[in-house]
């Protein structure tokens, strides 16, 4: 699949996940997964991972749901961002909450909405306050509950306030509300909730979010005296959530089915129904999903701590521990396979006068546009970009067959020559100091000679006046400016 026909089907895929068609989503969604990865478009490819996990999700298809969501967390935590770290947690949260761990569920959530707060995502912010008054709802806590729903509908600008970007799940957090008010006895309002509800629910199979409505109102009609009513939803519902083997609704579904049956009296229809509610906990139980959301939660826990010991914290990039540990297998197969390496140690240039005329948070901005541009600028190479240690950055990149050192530290050195900080209304310009080694094409085999040679070669841009490349000259061993 070439780029224009991935971008087309792209589109699609989304217009089919807002429509709420599951299937057709599921169906299509998995060559655009596997096309996205292979073109580099990570961030698309994540997406899609956590549209295809919410759609089985809908469907009720656990089993694979979650073997998606391993998929999705792995790319997550790769190349995603803070939203969709976001994401992430909101989605864990809901698998936990699945799966009885309403505490585990609520951590998650709350990872979440201290991420979603901070960047200021709308979206999230409103689904987060809709998945925790679900939350409260099974914690018991109807009131809470009921608070969470007015939240989450506020950032649906279901009120007079509009936010950018809202929460888009409405319908949810609609649900949460009626069941909220359901039990706090605020029947008429709640009655009036999913009277508008039902109109939405189309023709079958009905989706996850149409059987929730439906558990809803047989809520409603169970707490009103309506029991033959509530039977009768349970009954539609639960025919559904059979065809969907949705595990998790089914067993509230009989949870209620055996209480309201057993008021009844009838007792040929109950032990029936006991025995089918009984056999529905005995293949949750060999599912057992939970072992898979520890191991995925203990791996999580293992990536950050790996990149707690190799992120800088500052920057944001790798730091020296990183480059030491994988600088040098780098070199190896550099060696083998006979290509050009280049190293680059990169000095920002007055870096202790900018720190003690604008102040050390002016000299952490510095530091940090520096390394998120050299990051950015690297981004198509394969490469190491690290910070070395205070206002030095140190750079190991592969150069591409035929490329020229000089052309590429020569835009580098532009690119960097171009940033600049504003403090109090005046413009402060960044200077940097740069110096360059190479491999030989596979012949330096020792990463400590590349950096003595760069070294070298950054010492001489600094002695002849800063601001400046200088390449190490292999044969009279010093620094040849550019």
């Amino acid at each position: 699949m070439n780029t224009q026909e991935f971008e087309e089907l792209w589109i699609t895929l989304n217009e089919l996940y807002d429509a709420n068609r599951f299937i057709e989503y599921i169906e299509l969604s998995s060559a655009a997964i596997e096309s996205a990865i292979a073109l580099g478009m990570y961030k698309k490819a994540i997406r899609l991972l956590r549209y295809r996990c919410a759609s089985y999700f809908q469907t009720g298809d656990l089993q694979v749901s979650i073997s998606v969501l391993e998929q999705y967390r792995e790319l997550t935590f790769q190349y995603g961002d803070d939203t969709d770290l976001i994401h992430h947690y909101n989605l864990a949260a809901v698998y936990w909450g699945t799966f009885g761990h309403l505490k585990k569920s609520e951590e998650f959530m709350f990872k979440a909405l201290k991420i979603a707060e901070r960047v200021q995502h709308i979206e999230s912010i409103g689904k987060i306050y809709n998945n925790l008054s679900d939350l409260e709802n099974s914690f018991g806590n109807y009131q809470r509950a009921k608070d969470f729903a007015l939240k989450s509908l506020y950032y649906a600008n279901f009120f007079e306030t509009k936010h950018e970007n809202p929460y888009t799940g409405i319908m949810y957090s609609k649900i949460n509300l009626a069941v909220a008010q359901i039990w706090l006895e605020e029947f008429d309002e709640a009655n009036e909730l999913l009277q508008e509800l039902l109109v939405m629910i189309q023709k079958p199979p009905y989706s996850k979010l149409q059987l929730e409505v439906m558990n809803a109102y047989a809520l409603l009609c169970e707490k009103q005296g309506r029991i033959g009513e509530a039977i009768d939803l349970y009954q539609k519902s639960k025919h559904y959530a059979l065809q969907n083997n949705d595990l998790s609704m089914l067993q509230t579904i009989y949870n209620s089915l055996v209480k309201l049956i057993e008021e009844q009296g009838n007792k040929l229809i109950l032990c029936s129904i006991q025995k089918e509610y009984i056999n529905i906990l005995l293949e949750i139980q060999r599912e057992n999903y939970t072992h898979v959301l520890f191991e995925m939660e203990y791996d999580d826990q293992k990536k950050q701590l790996e990149k707690t010991s190799y992120i800088d914290p500052l920057t944001n990039i790798y730091n020296r521990r990183y480059f030491d540990e994988n600088a040098e297998k780098m070199l190896e197969k550099a060696s083998v396979e006979n290509q050009q390496l280049a190293l680059m140690m990169i000095d920002l240039d007055h870096f202790k006068e900018i720190n003690d005329t604008n102040g050390h948070l002016f000299g952490d901005d510095a530091l940090t546009i520096t390394a998120t541009t050299l990051k950015d600028y690297f981004q198509s190479f394969e490469s190491i970009v690290s910070r070395f240690g205070g206002d030095e950055f140190i750079i190991l990149c592969q150069l591409q067959e035929g490329a020229s050192i000089q052309t590429i530290t020569e835009n580098l050195y532009q690119t960097l020559n171009s940033l600049s900080l504003t403090i109090n209304g005046e413009t402060v310009q960044l200077e940097f100091s740069i110096g360059v080694s190479t491999n030989k094409q596979g012949q330096i085999a020792t990463v400590e000679e590349l950096i003595h040679n760069a070294d070298t070669a950054l010492y001489t841009s600094k002695r002849n006046g800063r601001n400046q490349i200088t390449v190490f000259n292999q044969y009279s061993g010093v620094g040849n400016r550019n």
